[in-house]
């Protein structure tokens, strides 16, 4: 008898949860009529190690144009420009660092307005990140976790510039406005 109940109690969960997470799913009417939209966000960056030796919280603003390839699943490119005041001690004074992204990703929304991101792409930076080099483009990876309504969007990123064994590493803020077409 109590096998029987527990499988009874068992089965009408998954039942229910699969429901739930169907009805979820399905009810994201966010973007129904638009597939393409603009974003313009403002930043602000924290640096994590080993950055914030050398650099103090910065600022930027970014552009973002994304294309919806299902209600869950869109496409991004990004491009900006990124701030890191340098710091300076009594011997050595560190020059601001300033950041032109290009970024490539993904987002998949999990509920119908939070979302899971990835980008990857270039930077242009100046001064060079690594001066043996003298390259002034780097490689950009940022994990993100978003919120966004049709009109405006909130997303925490960690961004990871890199050059030859030489990087900065940000937590970044950015606080945006949709525009869709």
């Amino acid at each position: 008898m109590k096998i029987k109940i527990t499988l009874l109690v068992l089965l009408g969960s998954f039942i229910l949860s699969k429901s739930s997470f169907a009805q979820l799913m399905s009810a994201n009417s966010r973007y129904s009529e638009y597939q393409w939209h603009i974003s313009v966000g403002a930043e602000g960056l924290l640096n994590s190690s080993p950055g914030s030796t050398y650099y103090s919280p910065g600022v930027g603003g970014t552009v973002r144009l994304q294309y919806d390839l299902t209600q869950n699943v869109g496409l991004t490119a990004t491009t900006g420009y990124y701030l890191l005041p340098g710091k300076s001690n009594a011997t050595v004074m560190q020059p601001d660092l300033k950041l032109i992204p290009f970024k490539l990703g993904a987002k998949a929304y999990f509920t119908p307005n939070w979302y899971l991101m990835g980008e990857v792409g270039l930077a242009s930076a100046h001064p060079y990140l690594n001066l043996q080099t003298k390259s002034k483009f780097s490689k950009i990876i940022a994990p993100a976790i978003g919120y966004e309504t049709s009109q405006f969007e909130t997303s925490l990123a960690f961004m990871n510039v890199h050059h030859k064994g030489d990087y900065v590493s940000n937590i970044v803020l950015r606080v945006a406005y949709n525009f869709n077409f």
